[in-house]
């Protein structure tokens, strides 16, 4: 083992960050369990009990913004749990997609160009930076197990040289 990576596995400050940061994670997991109660009551409210009144441009608006709110919160803690690049390229996405998604009526074209050049220039990275067994940049969702498997084998492999 090299004498970098037992420094790294015996420092008690690398340990103890390690801890905080999965729980943040778990913290970001049940801010976004509650955000989806708060959500579905919401929903229920403004579809199933005031059912005659039509839902609103903006309440709609409002729906939409903390539901990719919270999909953003999920992506959170895959990059803080994945740790690779991918996955906080794939947050930047969704936090993007969301500011464009939901610009008020009244603003211009130009916001929407912004976030279009904003994507374009994250694909290019996702594109151009991917290695060769495309294992760095392309495992960021949470859907692909045999991908993230495949991912976890390869880490284990490296820890046991």
């Amino acid at each position: 083992m090299h004498s970098l990576q037992k420094q790294k596995k015996n420092n008690p400050i690398l340990k103890i960050a390690f801890i905080f940061e999965r729980v943040l994670a778990v913290v970001v997991l049940i801010a976004v369990f509650l955000g989806t109660i708060d959500v579905l009551r919401l929903m229920w409210g403004a579809y199933i009990v005031d059912f005659q009144n039509p839902v609103q441009y903006s309440q709609l608006n409002d729906f939409l913004a903390q539901i990719l709110l919270l999909v953003i919160g999920v992506e959170l803690v895959v990059m803080l749990s994945l740790h690779i690049p991918g996955a906080f390229i794939e947050a930047l996405l969704y936090a993007i997609a969301r500011k464009m998604l939901l610009l008020p009526k009244n603003e211009g074209m130009i916001d929407v160009l912004i976030g279009v050049i904003a994507i374009a220039g994250l694909f290019a990275i996702k594109k151009f930076l991917v290695t060769k067994d495309k294992s760095a940049l392309n495992i960021t969702s949470i859907h692909d197990e045999e991908a993230i498997k495949e991912q976890q084998s390869k880490e284990d492999k490296d820890k046991s040289i």
